[in-house]
């Protein structure tokens, strides 16, 4: 059997980088792991042959895409999968000298824009009949907020894309934020004056995140993932902590469809949605055109992406489109710490990390929803008894971020205590005065 050529992969310091290493590993593809931190969890997976540094593409691009093709050079890779949406418009951008030396596994840049430009995802699926938020965006602050009066509040506000690309180059800093009023909106566009252009206004979307991974040829999808994100950190919103398969809705599925056929998409993406229960309705988020923290999901429920994704670009065989199972449940724990530390927390923090809408669900029931879910059907994205050196690695950050949990609670009552006593002092500092001067 001739052996199969190596894959270099990006984002090893993410848990989807390890999910997209294992994917490929266990077709038996090898893997050159590629991380921007020397402790990347992907470094330790059984599968990375070869490893490396590199330099952040936020730091300096140029660095990263030279270190990079010092990488493929050294280890023959003919194919890079990026996996972080940073590396993937870095490499996307520098793409001729990039290819000079290695397949990318991304779509041409006029279909890859899609997925970075949200002005331009709202804009194709508006055409399409796809349901979207209405917005609002503009040149300056006060153009967003003359736009923004016309819409329903409360409102999320979002960069238009990533700030390294070309055509959304921004330095806003933030995924998205929330505004209950116009007043609130003005104030939190005020720092942002000078990127007010890459500013996204949109009525917020209420209901649960409902997402299709997809597997396309040139616009045709081969494979139709679908999820339910059951929890996010932040609550509020964000990447996906609890996620269970569920079955592909018809209206996901010919939504999903429609947007990446009309746009010729190449290679593995995900369309995100809301779903609305109460009003049975489905509304677009945004495109992301690599892979999410799902892989883990997918390949629990018998799909592996990667090895599909590797197919694409000629590395193996596609053979039969596969089937998922439904009703798998994956958790990143790391995550879900994290958005138990929200959930806990207390003051303005913990009106920061809630939805906008609403009453924030209390302490013991953000508690009781994180304690219900170790059950013995959950599975875990780090935790892989068949790659087990990840898991022991990751444990030990763990056992740290616990820590820090379990003593919040003794934190926050001495910072009681301590403005208890200044509040002590400052009364009977000003007593003392008063009898002084009566004195």
């Amino acid at each position: 059997m001739t052996a199969l050529p190596a894959v270099l992969v990006t984002g090893a310091d993410q848990h989807q980088g390890l999910a997209v290493i294992r994917g490929l590993g266990l077709a038996g593809i090898p893997v050159v792991a590629c991380g921007a931190e020397p402790r990347s969890l992907g470094f330790y997976s059984r599968f990375a042959v070869a490893k490396a540094c590199y330099t952040s593409p936020f730091s300096s691009p140029r660095g990263f895409v030279a270190d990079i093709l010092g990488v493929v050079r050294q280890t023959r890779a003919t194919l890079i999968i990026p996996t972080v949406e940073s590396t993937l418009v870095v490499l996307n951008e520098w793409r001729e000298v990039v290819e000079r030396h290695a397949r990318l596994a991304a779509p041409p840049p006029e279909v890859l824009e899609y997925a970075i430009n949200k002005g331009k995802t709202l804009l194709l699926a508006q055409g399409l009949g796809v349901p979207v938020p209405r917005s609002a965006e503009g040149d300056s602050a006060e153009e967003i907020l003359r736009r923004a009066a016309d819409l329903k509040f409360p409102v999320a506000i979002k960069p238009r894309g990533h700030g390294l690309h070309l055509t959304t180059a921004n330095t806003l800093g933030f995924k998205v934020r929330y505004a209950r009023t116009l007043d609130e909106l003005r104030l939190l566009l005020q720092p942002f004056e000078r990127d007010a252009g890459a500013v996204l206004v949109q009525e917020y979307a209420a209901g649960v995140g409902r997402c299709v991974a997809a597997l396309c040829r040139r616009g045709e999808p081969l494979v139709l993932f679908a999820y339910s994100r059951e929890r996010e950190f932040p609550l509020s919103g964000g990447v996906s902590v609890v996620r269970k398969s569920i079955p592909l809705d018809e209206r996901l599925a010919a939504y999903s469809t429609a947007l990446l056929r009309a746009i010729g998409w190449h290679g593995v993406a995900m369309v995100e949605f809301k779903y609305d229960s109460a009003a049975d309705r489905y509304t677009l988020m945004e495109i992301n055109g690599r892979f999410q923290a799902s892989t883990a999901l997918s390949l629990d429920a018998g799909i592996n992406l990667p090895r599909l994704v590797a197919a694409l670009y000629g590395i193996g065989e596609l053979g039969p489109t596969p089937t998922y199972r439904v009703g798998t449940e994956e958790r990143w724990l790391r995550g879900d710490l994290l958005a138990l530390r929200d959930g806990l927390a207390g003051g303005s923090q913990r009106r920061l990390t809630a939805p906008p809408t609403g009453t924030p669900p209390s302490r013991a029931r953000v508690l009781g929803r994180f304690l219900r879910d170790f059950h013995p059907r959950m599975r875990y994205d780090e935790f892989k008894w068949y790659d087990w050196r990840p898991g022991a690695v990751e444990s030990l950050g763990l056992l740290t971020l616990c820590c820090g949990l379990l003593t919040l609670p003794l934190r926050r009552l001495a910072g009681y205590a301590r403005r208890a006593a200044a509040a002590l002092h400052h009364t009977l500092t000003s007593s003392a005065t008063q009898r002084s001067i009566r004195a």
